[in-house]
């Protein structure tokens, strides 16, 4: 499988390449900052690309540049570090451009996997609604 990873240079997504490749897929990492990565994540990676993870169209084309089967989605910090906002922009940009990606290539779905509960934390500026809930309510307005 051909999996586009986010924030392969950050604790959690720097963990997973080194699974991910001994499970035999072809890992196309997605970063903010490339000098940040190890020389054996470069050497070990079939592609990188730079840039943020709230840009939908960059992660978009990369899922298609690429023919990517699934994104795993490790970017953006937890709430606690006060980057909330971040986050849900990250996991916004991320199910757009994989429902994009999808449409364009004829329907042919991207599996996409947000790490670390993503989906069911708690928003913390919407008190009582998850981040998933947020991002329907979003989209269906």
């Amino acid at each position: 499988m051909r999996v586009l990873l986010t924030g392969a240079t950050g604790n959690v997504g720097s963990r997973l390449l080194p699974s991910l490749i001994a499970h035999k897929h072809q890992v196309i990492l997605y970063v903010r900052n490339p000098s940040k990565l190890s020389a054996d994540a470069t050497s070990r990676a079939e592609a990188i690309e730079t840039g943020s993870g709230t840009d939908s169209e960059k992660i978009k084309n990369a899922i298609l540049t690429y023919k990517c089967d699934a994104v795993m989605n490790a970017a953006g910090l937890a709430p606690m570090f006060g980057k909330s906002e971040e986050l849900l922009k990250i996991f916004a940009a991320v199910m757009d451009a994989a429902l994009a990606a999808g449409k364009q290539r004829g329907g042919a779905p991207v599996r996409v996997w947000l790490l670390s509960g993503q989906s069911l934390m708690d928003h913390p500026g919407a008190k009582g609604h998850k981040i998933m809930d947020l991002y329907v309510s979003i989209k269906s307005s």
